[in-house]
C-alpha cells in the first residue's frame, strides 16, 4: 500500500513532512533520499496508529523492512499518538531515505521534522 506525503510550510529553514497510510507493513519512503552529498537530520517525529500495530521508524529501506531502524519498534495500542523530541537532531546516513515499517495493516500518520545537511 502506498503512502501519501503532504510537505508542510515552515517559516525558516528544514523541513516538515506529513505522512499517512493504510498499511506501511510492506515498509514505505517517508522522505526520499536528498541526493550525494547531502543527509537528513530529524528534530522531532509523531507517530499516530489508529490501529493496534507495532511502527518503526528508520533510515534506507532493504526489501520490505527498514534498514537502520532509528525508533522502534514502537508498540501501538488502537488510537495511540507517541511523539519524540530530540535534543540534538538524529542524522540519516549521506544520501538515506527517511522510511517506516509496520507489523500489520492499519491507518497510520508520522509527522516530521528535521533539515537536510551539506556532509
Amino acid at each position: 500500500m502506498a503512502i501519501e506525503t503532504t510537505s508542510l510550510q515552515r517559516s525558516g529553514h528544514g523541513f516538515a513532512t506529513n505522512a499517512t497510510s493504510a498499511d506501511a507493513s510492506a515498509c514505505e519512503v517517508v522522505i526520499a533520499a536528498p541526493g550525494a552529498g547531502y543527509a537528513l537530520a530529524l528534530t522531532s517525529v509523531v507517530i499516530s496508529s489508529a490501529a493496534a500495530i507495532n511502527v518503526t521508524v528508520g533510515a534506507g529501506k532493504s526489501d520490505t523492512a527498514v534498514t537502520s531502524p532509528i525508533i522502534g519498534p514502537v508498540y501501538c495500542a488502537a488510537n495511540t499518538t507517541v511523539s519524540h523530541v530530540f535534543a540534538e537532531p538524529i542524522r540519516l546516513a549521506e544520501n538515506t531515505a527517511l522510511t517506516c515499517d509496520a507489523s500489520g495493516a492499519g491507518a497510520l500518520c508520522i509527522v516530521v521534522e528535521g533539515v537536510v545537511l551539506s556532509v
